[in-house]
């Protein structure tokens, strides 16, 4: 029998994933999966499965990123021809506006965000690591 991976889950688990991926509800995602709504629930509350479920629903988003990067510049021209456009009703324009800054500064806020985890978890790895080191050293005495 091979081994499990220590981020593997049981196969009823896994098709529960799924489920809940693809269904609009927990009650749905239970009914598809062939598991009780209350071990649905049950699950989502242990560390590994939740995790998991995290990790997935990440991967999904990006991959949901990833095609909006794709548009990202045709929308971009968009709202630049509607804020340049003479004809366009001034509400449009107030608009467009709008959205550009308010996208320019979320994209700000993210990066910061982003830049500040990063030195966050290399702080928090710097940590364990030196932690794993006394303790390796505490064994070997």
């Amino acid at each position: 029998m091979p081994r499990k991976r220590k981020d593997e889950l049981p196969a009823k688990q896994e098709r529960a994933l799924l489920a809940l991926l693809n269904e609009p509800s927990i009650e749905k995602a239970s009914s598809a999966a062939g598991v009780h709504q209350r071990t649905m629930y049950r699950w989502l509350k242990q560390p590994a499965f939740e995790s998991k479920y995290r990790k997935c629903r990440r991967d999904a988003f990006g991959q949901a990123v990833g095609l909006m990067a794709k548009y990202a510049t045709l929308a971009v021209n968009t709202l630049a021809k509607a804020m340049a456009d003479p004809e366009a009703p001034y509400h449009v324009k107030v608009s467009a506006a709008t959205a550009v800054l308010r996208f320019g500064r979320e994209g700000i806020e993210l990066d910061d965000l982003a830049a500040r985890i990063a030195v966050l978890e290399a702080a928090a790895d710097e940590i364990s690591t030196s932690k794993e080191s006394r303790a390796c050293l505490h064994t070997a005495a």
